[in-house]
């Protein structure tokens, strides 16, 4: 699948608020397949808008549930993880997030970024099988959520310069996977469905391509 990120000559800070008039003029690409078996989940499909600058990276999470599960207390004092312990993850409650590869010679380096519906915020480089979990990509994020619809919407913006050397251009394709953890409905989206019991299957990655 082929996900395009419209270009924009201005920058904006993140703040939740996917109703804005630039974000309308972007064809949304779909998350609301099951990852491992590619079930359909249509009470938790999920849209996911991108949109790029001579800076950034943005994208906008539109996300339907039915009950948000999070941990009680955010964590601002630094990132939530653990891969020795079971169940005290980031990714163990409800996320969202997004794997990025700029260099389709090496499959296996790739960022990931998880965002959860309280706006605690993950990320770290890949060189499978090591992760890197000191690198920070400067990544922001902010988040609304609609009780009373039931719809959390997520908006990040990521600097292009943490992503790679080489500035994109118009027609500049990466590599991307989106996923969705729902642990209400059981939900573990995929744009592009993995196929297994993981998310971390970067050949099932699609195509982010930069556009005007």
């Amino acid at each position: 699948p082929v996900a395009r990120a419209r270009r924009t000559a201005h920058d904006f800070a993140p703040d939740g608020d996917l109703s804005k008039d630039i974000w309308q003029m972007v064809q949304p690409v779909h998350v609301d397949y099951g990852a491992k078996d590619s079930v359909a989940h249509p009470t938790v499909a999920t849209q996911v808008r991108l949109l790029w600058s001579d800076n950034f990276l943005y994208l906008g999470f539109e996300c339907p549930f039915t009950k948000l599960t999070v941990f009680e207390s955010p964590r601002l004092d630094g990132e939530r993880y653990d891969m020795n312990q079971p169940g005290v993850s980031l990714w163990d409650r409800d996320v969202v997030e997004a794997f990025i590869n700029a260099d389709a010679n090496d499959l296996k380096h790739y960022s990931e970024f998880e965002v959860a519906p309280s706006n605690e915020r993950l990320d770290l480089m890949l060189r499978l099988p090591q992760r890197d979990f000191a690198w920070s990509s400067g990544f922001e994020s902010a988040v609304r959520v609609d009780k009373k619809s039931k719809v959390w919407t997520c908006e990040w913006r990521i600097p292009l310069k943490a992503l790679s050397e080489l500035k994109p251009s118009p027609g500049t394709r990466w590599r991307l996977n989106l996923f969705r953890c729902d642990r209400a409905n059981q939900a573990f989206l995929a744009w592009s469905p993995t196929l297994t019991g993981g998310f971390h299957v970067p050949e099932r990655f699609g195509v982010l391509e930069f556009v005007e």
